[in-house]
């Protein structure tokens, strides 16, 4: 939605509940919603309206040295007319640092959801009678060591995915073991700050991904393995600008029979104030992700964002996007392109409630015939917060 990885400048931040040596933020979104395009068609399109109810827990810690957060939040949609659509998301999760010495700490992270894929997924069958529902595990530790110039950090991830059967209309369900799979990344960062709030860094990345089964659905072994390294820049803290950029060479390595996945690997995560009325945030990145089409090893997908905001009076806010998506499936005839903007209005009523607003309009162009569609969405809502 249109809000995603934008913050309204007149929002006002949560002040919590004392809970200890914690703080406890309780939150609660409720909105109502009109999709044009539910099924994300290119004819016969169906519309519907539903309601989003997203409650949320967070518990802070509020100490001088280490913290610990921990976190749930619950996303329940129902729909009027089309009632299979209706689902139910989740997720718990926590993080942690250990301040072992001045300049060297330890952190961890980890979370688990239970989720359901995209509408706009080509892994999605469009004989699909609701959204394939799949579970996600992620784990996160570094060890990072920073005195006064330097800095360096050891790391690694650990995701895994876990697909229920994809429920058909008219057929049996469709069994989806072949996506099941653990992915790991590991990491080396090394990283110099020249001036105060900018550093420049060196990153290296292994990554490795297994599957349950040895061939997939199509007959083809989709494990594969891959590395980058790429040179950045982090601006860590300066009153206008903030945020990531970084550029380098990324190879993702397939078994015989699919390609593999190389070339120039970016991204990039600034936030731009030049005055306290305005908010440009800029988000880009290349990503190749897993997908079961038959004969591509990758969905190669390169991402360009750009939202602003606009702070008409101290409490109301206008938020605005447009955002390109290529979505290039290595060995395969099918490349998509995503097109989206969005508009929307957030007020700050007061320190505990946010009204907002949104359009967003999204629109998909394909390779191959019938795979397009256009999609109009409407959004009202309030934003509840301690």
């Amino acid at each position: 939605m249109l809000l995603c990885g934008s913050q309204a400048l007149a929002q006002v931040q949560p002040n919590g509940m004392p809970f200890g040596g914690f703080r406890l933020y309780p939150s609660l979104d409720v909105s109502a919603n009109y999709d044009d395009n539910v099924y994300r068609t290119d004819t016969a399109t169906m519309d519907d309206w539903f309601i989003k109810e997203t409650p949320g827990l967070k518990l802070q810690s509020d100490w001088l040295r280490h913290q610990l957060d921990v976190y749930a939040s619950l996303s329940a949609l129902q729909y009027t007319s089309l009632t299979h659509e209706s689902h139910v998301d989740w997720n718990l999760g926590g993080d942690g640092r250990l301040d072992i010495l001045q300049g060297l700490d330890f952190s961890v992270t980890g979370q688990y959801a239970a989720l359901h894929e995209s509408r706009t997924s080509p892994d999605q069958p469009g004989l699909a009678k609701s959204p394939t529902e799949f579970e996600m595990g992620q784990a996160h530790a570094a060890l990072e060591y920073h005195p006064y110039h330097f800095g360096f950090t050891l790391g690694g991830n650990y995701t895994r995915f876990d697909y229920s059967p994809t429920k058909l209309i008219g057929l049996p369900d469709l069994d989806n073991h072949d996506r099941d799979r653990d992915e790991f990344v590991g990491y080396v960062k090394g990283a110099y700050e020249f001036s105060p709030g900018y550093a420049v860094y060196v990153q290296g990345n292994l990554r490795d991904v297994g599957y349950d089964l040895t061939l997939d659905r199509s007959g083809l072994n989709r494990s594969n393995h891959g590395y980058s390294i790429d040179v950045g820049l982090d601006m860590l803290v300066t009153e206008v600008i903030n945020g990531q950029v970084f550029a380098g060479y990324m190879a993702e390595r397939y078994h015989a029979g699919l390609p593999d996945v190389t070339g120039l690997g970016y991204g990039a995560n600034l936030t731009w104030t030049p005055t306290a009325f305005w908010a440009v945030h800029l988000t880009a990145s290349r990503t190749p992700n897993a997908t079961t089409l038959d004969g591509a090893s990758a969905e190669d997908d390169q991402l360009a964002r750009l939202g602003v905001d606009y702070l008409i009076t101290p409490t109301l806010t206008v938020l605005s996007h447009v955002q390109y998506l290529d979505s290039d499936y290595h060995g395969s005839l099918r490349d998509d392109t995503y097109t989206e903007a969005g508009i929307g209005l957030n007020y700050a009523m007061n320190e505990y409630l946010n009204v907002k607003v949104e359009y967003d309009y999204q629109t998909r162009s394909s390779s191959l015939a019938d795979q397009g569609f256009t999609d109009n969405a409407l959004l009202a809502g309030v934003n509840l917060h301690i």
